[in-house]
């Protein structure tokens, strides 16, 4: 009867910490797609305007504001900073955010990056659009 109850118990156990790790990776695996659909878009936004403009960091800002991720700790790696780049040239952001892995104080938390990437071919014809400012994220 005591090993019955012992082992409901330890069954228990098990469930609850498949439960709680499911949880917590499908929670990486969210923040992944949408990590790696917002790089996407931002390489898609650099190769309409040829390089990473102010309307593109604006919206990425906006993106980091909707899923409450603080842009401080967000690394931004883009292939055209500052500057147009000409017709048919790669354009590529990767955007990497620590994801954090806590379980309430069961155990203590900690950090793992994740990194979403995004390519696109720049489409930009020098002197065809004005009134863009290019900066660097």
């Amino acid at each position: 009867m005591l090993d019955r109850v012992i082992s409901l118990f330890g069954v228990l156990f098990v469930l609850i910490l498949f439960a709680v790790c499911g949880a917590v990776f499908i929670g990486m695996i969210s923040q992944w797609y949408a990590l790696q659909s917002e790089a996407q878009f931002v390489a898609a936004g650099m190769s309409r305007y040829g390089g990473y403009t102010t309307d593109i960091d604006a919206q990425l800002k906006n993106f980091m504001s909707q899923m409450k991720m603080d842009r401080a700790k967000a690394q931004v790696k883009v292939s055209a900073p500052g500057a147009p780049v000409p017709w048919g040239t790669v354009v590529t952001c990767e955007i990497t955010y620590p994801f954090r892995f806590a379980a309430g104080k069961f155990f203590p938390p900690f950090e793992v990056p994740v990194t979403g990437k995004g390519t696109s071919v720049s489409a930009y014809i020098p002197g065809t659009m004005s009134g863009l400012t290019y900066t660097s994220p």
